[in-house]
């Protein structure tokens, strides 16, 4: 099922990813596409790096955007951040984001971000696979509308057929989570992805797309 899932995860035009790690657990496929205009943008800035993990990302949010005028300092970040940032490590945080140019310091010495290109992605789609175990599966796929636009199970077409029919599939439609028809070469939605509640962790969906950088700049690369 996994070749056939890839397959129809590329066809949509998507980058694919497998066993993606959550902090709840690992996402048997997540696929992402990137706003081209964005990712222009943000070449255009130099940042050919990631940003790296979501503890460096929560450091850019909070630093104010260049075009806003904004700063802030050094010292005020590491009052924000004492609980888990000892000085010395958030002094080589600070350090990477201004070595890979996310960030830059007036003559005071104050920080401000260069961005321009948040959010990065358009589209983020999480699908997992399962021979059975429906209520496990439907969980996982629930969990994963945190950050995901949709979400999909993937069952062989005769199971996702029969789930159509069945009283389950109302749970499905309750919390957004679709289902995805898998047969010998061919992949086909039977049941959209619509979540219909809650708000995306933007966190998440930073570090998510993150996770696909390094592939969007070797394919840019000149």
């Amino acid at each position: 099922m996994h070749e056939y899932a890839r397959g129809w995860l590329n066809g949509l035009g998507l980058m694919v990813k497998e066993e993606f790690y959550t902090p709840w657990g690992v996402c048997d496929f997540v696929a992402v596409s990137l706003a081209a205009d964005r990712v222009e943008q943000r070449l255009s800035l130099g940042q050919r790096q990631a940003l790296g993990p979501p503890l460096r990302i929560q450091l850019f949010n909070r630093i104010p955007d260049s075009a806003t005028g904004k700063t802030i300092s050094a010292k005020r970040l590491g009052r924000e951040f004492n609980h888990i940032l000892e000085p010395a490590e958030l002094a080589r945080e600070l350090d990477r984001l201004e070595e890979a140019r996310f960030v830059s310091r007036t003559k005071r010495g104050n920080l401000q971000k260069l961005n321009g290109w948040v959010p990065l992605h358009e589209r983020i789609v999480a699908l997992e696979l399962k021979l059975s175990r429906v209520e496990e599966a439907l969980n996982q796929a629930r969990a994963h509308l945190c950050f995901a636009d949709e979400s999909y199970v993937g069952f062989p077409v005769d199971r996702a057929e029969r789930l159509l029919c069945s009283k389950r599939i109302r749970r499905f439609e309750e919390n957004g989570v679709g289902v995805v028809g898998i047969a010998r070469g061919q992949c086909f939605v039977v049941l959209p992805s619509r979540p219909i509640h809650g708000q995306k962790d933007a966190l998440m969906q930073m570090h998510c797309s993150e996770r696909f950088w390094r592939t969007m700049v070797k394919d840019n690369s000149p």
